[in-house]
Formats: structure tokens, sequence, C-alpha cells
């Protein structure tokens, strides 16, 4: 195994974690903790089970209540963007990919990286990429959790745990107004109903025409407006047995694909049309066509727990449905001419996703020496999804969002999927001493996958051949489904040692999976006819298989000067097989994913949090990550390239301080800066489609009351840089890429009672 680079920086932290814990036992006189000038003892349930943060063997990264409410945070970005090692891309048409350490997801595919709200997992991040309320507190784990969370957790986990209800009412009034005409507003409340029984409900609501104009419609091209809520009844008598429901429904509308296309050749605004630069941002908003989007999501989980005495039985049920739609102008996204000669078309999208899952455990008392926990797991997921190119003939979207209308639709396909999942998993833990501590976890994932394309077979008039792409290439339309069964198991196993109550060490192994899937039904067939019938430089299958990830990581976490300083760091390899990216394929207008045999990642990532004398509290975290292709046997020319999808590194620094103004005031000025490294975005690492390092900087000024207001004044990409959030390569000399946001500032009023 070839070194990493930057080890000595390791060592040297490890080495103060052997060294400052001493320091930290020396006697002196206790002082009292004083308001704000230490962290807090946190615990998480990264392991399912509560555990000191510091005594777990896992990369963590937790944001509590606390930390919420001063840093503001609203929505994943807000958190995730400051994670070292996390990349974070999202648009306004519901779209969200969370890459950790270089392990990415891709569009058309599955996550690497698991959402748990409650005990519960989602099936897509789709619903995650809303305002957060309520929230009790935030984890965000790093590295192969597929032991513990199953499918999709490769990469790691992200934990949400929502505020439950207490034993007295109590809640809190948050309402905000910034530029862009940007609203929002959250309230919760809750308390007892009766002796055991407590209620908790929430709910958000925020409005915004977004930064950007579209200069030939006047449309406002990022407009997203969205109203959620949550309810929850809680049974809790401390006896063996409680109960838990919660119900949670959201909506959403706003535009569509609001994408810049650069296309050689094609000169729009600033951009001279030469050659392809994700750095060149000067470019108008230009299309003919005004998008649309909508999205409505409803999810309810009940979780029961009884105590035996001896074990705990966990019962964790859930169901979701998801509907969601967006069309907007076709790529290049630039005014044509309307009608069959015209050439212009929009493109349309709906989705339709329903979820059931249902876990069972036994879990062990946590205070025995030898802990364990075993349990199943099953998931039904269905889709229904319609994918919609018809011509553009008056600058409008159809009405008929999922239908065939013959005179207009160019293309059109309706594949239904249906996954079912099923795993046993077991863990044990066991201190092997009071201060050496082994853990062991297993799941065996077993997957299958069915598709079947339910476009009509008729023949478009408009093309000559079948809407069914299936049966255009020969098949009959009953026969056009495909199933394949995924298995694999997902070990993982830690070694842990105690240096101090409030220092330990860590070395850990572990296999992430993501299961396999499938591409439209006569993918390849129709590249290969588009080919002339050479089949030679055609690696695209209607299945691509499973992405399997192998990861060895060493950590180290410590709390020094009671409590007043943390440091976590750690140090990781891992490589992947069958690396799943999303490849355009121009020749047939089909969109596919591919796998790569072999991609090696290697890096390390540290964080620290210091509480200084009066008030002031320092922090930051910086992550590496060295990505390659390895092997590929489909395009060896990618071999070598850097890895897509990942930031090369990033870096977060930032400050806040309490500053008492009255024996009832403070104020809390905050500010952050954060540096993302370079990018690429596809595994060609075609020309211009990296773009440069970015530093984006924001600020926070709170005027707090020990009554329970604050009003605050915050702002975010402050020097106003221009960049692409996300660049996605189509051809070699095309790309349509998605605009960040540019700065943004508002008022904010908070009301706890």
């Amino acid at each position: 195994m070839k070194a990493i680079t930057h080890l000595p920086l390791m060592s040297l932290i490890l080495s103060a974690g052997l060294a400052l814990p001493a320091m930290a036992q020396e006697p002196a006189p206790e002082q009292p903790p004083q308001r704000g000038n230490t962290l807090e003892e946190i615990v998480v349930t990264a392991t399912k089970r509560n555990e000191n943060l510091v005594k777990v063997p896992i990369s963590v990264s937790v944001v509590t209540e606390a930390a919420i409410a001063e840093r503001g945070i609203t929505r994943p970005a807000d958190f995730l963007a400051s994670t070292p090692n996390v990349t974070f891309v999202e648009d306004n048409a519901g779209e969200a990919y969370i890459n950790i350490r270089g392990q990415t997801s891709v569009r058309n595919s599955d996550p690497n990286v698991a959402i748990v709200i409650d005990g519960v997992t989602l099936s897509s991040v789709k619903p995650f990429n809303q305002d957060l309320f309520g929230i009790q507190q935030i984890e965000v784990l790093k590295g192969p959790q597929s032991a513990l969370y199953g499918r999709n957790a490769a990469a790691g986990a992200i934990v949400i745990t929502t505020k439950k209800p207490g034993d007295t009412f109590e809640g809190n009034v948050v309402a905000a107004y910034g530029n862009f005409n940007t609203a929002r507003a959250s309230a919760s409340v809750s308390g007892p109903l009766a002796p055991g029984f407590g209620f908790s409900v929430a709910g958000a609501f925020r409005d915004t025409d977004g930064p950007f104009t579209n200069i030939t419609t006047g449309e406002k091209v990022q407009r997203f407006q969205n109203s959620s809520g949550r309810a929850r009844l809680v049974y809790d008598n401390d006896g063996p047995f409680t109960a838990d429901l919660k119900v949670t429904a959201l909506r959403s509308k706003g535009g569509g694909s609001a994408y810049n296309a650069q296309f050689v050749g094609l000169p729009i605004g600033g951009f001279p049309g030469t050659a392809l630069d994700a750095n060149n941002t000067d470019m108008p908003f230009v299309s003919n066509v005004t998008g649309a989007f909508s999205e409505k999501f409803i999810d309810a989980t009940f979780k029961a727990e009884y105590d035996m005495g001896w074990a705990k039985f966990t019962s964790i049920s859930s169901y979701n449905h998801l509907n969601q739609y967006f069309g907007s102008d076709s790529p290049p996204y630039i005014p044509q001419d309307t009608g069959l000669a015209g050439g212009g078309t929009v493109q349309q999208y709906t989705y339709s996703d329903t979820n059931y899952s249902q876990e069972v455990r036994l879990t062990s008392d946590s205070a025995n020496r030898f802990r364990w926990q075993l349990g199943f797991y099953i998931l039904r997921f269905e889709r229904d999804q319609t994918s919609k190119i018809g011509l553009d003939t008056n600058g409008s979207l159809p009405a008929d969002r999922d239908t065939i209308d013959p005179a207009t639709t160019v293309s059109f396909s309706n594949p239904l999927y249906r996954t079912t999942s099923y795993a046993p998993f077991a863990s044990v833990q066991f201190d092997l001493t009071d201060q050496f501590h082994i853990n062991l976890a297993g799941r065996y994932d077993t997957e299958k996958r069915s598709i079947r394309e339910a476009a009509s077979p008729a023949i478009n008039p408009l093309t000559g051949v079948s809407y069914n792409n299936c049966v255009a290439q020969g098949q009959a339309f009953d026969t056009c489904k495909l199933s394949r069964t995924f298995k694999q198991f997902q070990p993982k196993a830690s070694l842990s040692y105690d240096l101090a109550p409030t220092a330990s060490v860590y070395a850990s192994y572990g296999k992430g999976f993501k299961s396999g899937g499938f591409n439209p039904i006569g993918s390849r067939q129709a590249l290969i006819d588009a080919a002339g019938g050479n089949a030679a430089n055609i690696y695209v299958q209607d299945g691509y298989n499973k992405e399997v990830s192998t990861s060895y990581e060493i950590g180290a976490k410590a709390r020094f000067f009671n409590r007043r300083l943390s440091i976590n760091a750690a140090v990781f390899k891992t490589d992947i097989s069958g690396a799943q990216q999303f490849q355009f394929q121009p020749s047939a207008g089909l969109q596919t994913t591919v796998s790569i045999d072999k991609v090696k990642l290697k890096g390390f990532d540290v964080d620290f949090d210091a509480m200084l004398p009066m008030g002031l509290h320092l922090f930051g975290g910086y992550g590496y990550t060295h990505g390659r292709v390895a092997a590929f046997a489909g395009n060896p020319a990618a071999v070598g390239n850097v890895a897509p999808g990942a930031f090369k590194y990033t870096l977060n620094l930032g400050a806040s301080q309490n500053i008492d103004l009255t024996d009832d005031l403070r104020l809390v000025p905050r500010v952050e800066m954060n540096r993302y490294g370079s990018i690429w975005w596809d595994v060609d690492n075609f020309a211009g489609t990296k773009r440069n390092p970015l530093t984006l900087l924001k600020a926070r000024l709170s005027l707090k009351s020990a009554h329970g207001w604050e009003i605050s004044a915050y702002g975010d990409n402050l020097t106003n840089r221009k960049y692409y959030q996300e660049v996605v390569p189509l051809l070699s000399v095309f790309t349509v890429n998605y605009r960040g946001p540019t700065r943004s500032y508002g008022l904010e009023a908070r009301v706890d009672f």
C-alpha cells in the first residue's frame, strides 16, 4: 500500500493525543464552567446506541441543537458545506448529491450516503434537501456505515434526530426576510398531553425569487416555494414500553432546470464559444421557455420499543410517497423557432415513488462489558417514472406532463422500477479491558431489482419508430423487462483504545455496497445501431453492476483543558470496484450509468473546536482526498484521471464570540470561511470541465436576550463570488452548468418560549 501523503501531520496529531490528555489530568483547582466557555458534552447515536462522541470509533461531525441555532442552519447545505471532505451539490429541481471522501452519488443512480431520520433510512435524497426545523442533532458519519445502516451507506451516513416532546410546554418561532424577496418562517411547539403522553407540532415556510432572471422571458429561474409540517405523538410513562408516531408532509414548487449550456461554437453572453470553461459564469439565461417544478411528499413512521430487562426490542415501520415533476427547455437552453421546422424542444420528467420499510432489532444493555445487537430489515420500493421530449410549439410547457401527444411528442419513456431488499444484521461490542474495545458488525443485503418499460409500442409519427425504445430495438412489448438480484456481505471491524477519559484512538476496516441497476431497456442496441452496427467500442449495457468499496481508517479524538479544546483526525484509504458514473450518450440521446472497474482514494480529515477566554470560539477543519481511476476496461484512456465529483480539499475556518452587553443581553458576532479545492466533473477529465478552487465567506451578528428572544443579521457569499455549483459534461464540447448562489443577506428574528 502506498503511503498517504501528509502523514506527518497525522502523526503529529496522534502524538498530541498521547501527550495532552496527561496534561489535562495534572492536579489543578476545578473552575466552575462559565456560560459559553466550555464545549458541550456530545452523545451520538452513530452505532444505534447512545455513546459519547469521543469513544465512538467512527469519524463523526456533529451539529447540536445549540449550534444549529447559533449558525442559523436552515437547510442541509448550511452544515454540509462546512464539513471536511464532503461535497454537496443541489439544484432548484429537487436534485441533490452528497459525496464523502471521494465516493460519489451521481444522476440516475442510488446515493452513496444514507439519510437516517429518527432511525428510518430514506429511500431517496430528494425529500432530505428541504428546510430543517425542530432538529435536536445532526451527525455526519464518514466512511462505510453499511454494516449498521445497510444499502447506500458505503461512503457514510447523515443521522438526524428530531426533537422529542418533553414534560413542559415549550416552542419557538423564527421569521426572516432577505434579498431576492426571500421570506422564511418556522415554528414548533411541544409538551405533555397527559401523564406519559407528549406531542410536538412543527412547520416551516420558504419563498424566494432567487438571484437570476431570464433576459428573454423575465422568469426568476431559481424561484422556489416550500411549505412543510411535522406532527408527533410520544408515549413514555417510564415503563418498559414506549411508542413514537411521526407524520411529515411537504409541498414545493418553483422553476425547472435552471442551467446554462456551454457549447463550443455557440457564443452566449460573455462565453465566446471557442472552448469549454467551467470557470466562466458570464452567461445570461436566455431560454424562451418558462420552467416549472412541483413536489409533494408524505412520510409516516411508527417506532415501538419494549425493554425486557435482558434486551430491548425495537420495531420501526415506515411509509413514504413522493410525487415530483420538473420541466424546462431542452439543452442548450436557447431561443429557437417553434414548431417542427424550428427544432426547439422541451423536456418533462415525472416521478412517483412509494416506499415501505420495516426494521426489528434486539439490543442488549449498554452497561454490560459485552454488548450485542441483532435484527432484520426489509424494504419495498416502487417508482413510476416518465421522461418526455416534445416540440416547442409555443414557448411554453405542455399541460399533459406524462402522456403522449402524437403531434408534438418526439420521445417518451415510462420505466417502472421495483426493488425488494432484505438484510439480517448483527453487531457486538466487547470491552477487552476498561480502555481497550473491539467492535464487530456485519450485514448481508439481498436486493432484487426489476424494470419494465411501459411506454406505448405505437409508432411515433414524428420519428417513424416506436415510442417504446425497447420495441424499437426489435423486442416484443411483453418482453421489455429485466430483473436481477444483487447480494453483498458488508462487514465492519474496529479496535479502539481510550488514552484518557476524554481521548481515544481507533483503527477500522469496512466494506460498503451500492446495488447495481438498469439503464433504459434497449440502450446497448440503440448505441450499436448508432455506431453502424460496430459494438467494439460500446461498453454501455442495459444493466450496470453493483458498487463495492473496501475502506481502512485510523483516527484519533480528544478533548483537552477541561473540555475547552477538541481535535478529531483520521486518515483513510478506499478502493472501489464498479464505481458508478453518469454518462450521456449523444448518438442515441440516452442518459446512462456506467461502471468504472476500479477507483482508488486516499486522504485525511481533521477538525477542531476551541473555547477561549472572553467567550471566544474558534473552529475549523481540513479534508484532503486523492482519487484516481485505476482501471476502466470500457475506456482505457481514462486510467490515471482524477476521480470525478469530489473536491481535492476542503478548508473551513471560523470564529464567534459571546460579548456580554448587560446581564440580559449578549452580542454574538460570527464569521466563517470555506475554501473548496479544484473539482473535475467527469471521468474523461475533458478540457474546460475542471472548476478552480473557490473561497466563500459568510457572517452572522446576533443580539440575544436572556428572556428568550434574538435578532440576527446574516450574509452568505459576502464577496459575491460567481461560480458553477455543478457542471454536467454531455460531450467533450458540450456541458450544462448550474449556477451557485450569489451574495445573499437578511434579518432574522427568533423567540423561544
